[in-house]
């Protein structure tokens, strides 16, 4: 996988985005030679998505396994966070 500066990537957009839909190429993008993002093809995506959710379900599944489940409000509350 290739890292690029912000500033190369912007210039070189157009092919970036071609070679990750045709070429599955990934590249990172850098601001300050620190990785802070990164393009990839949508069928790269769709499989990346499909792996977290087979994750996310698996985790969820021993959770219940364990009795470790919490509900949504119970997670929002502890984490701080308002529904």
């Amino acid at each position: 996988m290739k890292a690029l500066s912000l500033a190369n990537a912007k210039a070189k957009f157009s092919e970036i985005v071609t070679n990750a839909e045709h070429q599955r190429e990934r590249v990172v993008i850098e601001k300050r030679n620190k990785p802070v993002a990164v393009v990839i093809g949508y069928d790269d995506f769709k499989k990346l998505e499909a792996l977290e959710d087979i994750y996310e379900s698996k985790l969820l599944e021993e959770s219940i396994k364990k009795g470790k489940f919490y509900s949504l409000e119970e997670v929002a509350r502890r984490v701080k966070v308002e529904l």
